[in-house]
């Protein structure tokens, strides 16, 4: 008797593939979190969870946007030299959506579940860990470097995130909280996402 393969996420009905993206980073999240306390007690704030002036919240959708366009103008260069972007998992999922529920349940699906679990986890966790050990300059280039890579080996896939990471630690750096980076991120992907 041979194991059923489990689907993709391309291969997903847009209620299921929002589960998936709960599911995923809602276990990220749970990591990041357990390893974050456990290394840095006491608080919740210890790994960026703190409140912010509005000033950050606009400042986090400009640096998404900012991000974005960092994303756009280096996948735009790759391409140039023969390094095109494969197609993302989402794009596939976007191309069999049937209706305009089914593309806001994607989007959601992108955004914030993503956003949280990817920014705990990175700017968070991984980010702090590295600070405390080697500095600002290392946690940032490091954590940024591992969000690319996590996101394709192949140059067209983690090279236009690089800039990405970048700018998301910087908002962490500057603003001690993860608040503008997760705004951030909701704005690179839903950007991403409206792109197509």
């Amino acid at each position: 008797m041979s194991d059923p393969e489990l689907p993709s996420r391309t291969e997903l009905d847009p209620v299921t593939f929002l589960l998936v993206q709960l599911l995923d980073d809602g276990l990220l999240t749970a990591i990041a979190l357990g390893f974050g306390i456990w290394r840095f007690p006491g608080s919740l704030g210890a790994l960026g969870f703190r409140w912010v002036s509005p000033r950050w919240w606009g400042l986090g959708l400009i640096g998404g946007a900012a991000a974005t366009g960092s994303a756009w103008g280096v996948a735009v260069a790759l391409e140039w030299g023969g390094w095109p972007a494969p197609v993302h998992p989402v794009e596939t999922i976007l191309a069999m959506a049937e209706s305009r529920w089914d593309v806001a349940v994607i989007v959601l699906g992108v955004t914030l579940p993503v956003a949280i679990g990817e920014e705990t986890f990175f700017r968070g966790f991984a980010y702090r860990l590295l600070r405390s050990r080697f500095g600002i300059g290392a946690a940032l280039g490091g954590t940024a470097l591992i969000f690319a890579l996590v996101h394709g080996a192949a140059p067209g896939a983690w090279l236009p995130v690089l800039p990405v990471g970048l700018i998301f630690g910087m908002l962490v750096e500057r603003s001690g909280s993860l608040l503008p980076a997760m705004l951030g991120h909701v704005v690179v992907n839903a950007l991403a996402v409206a792109a197509g």
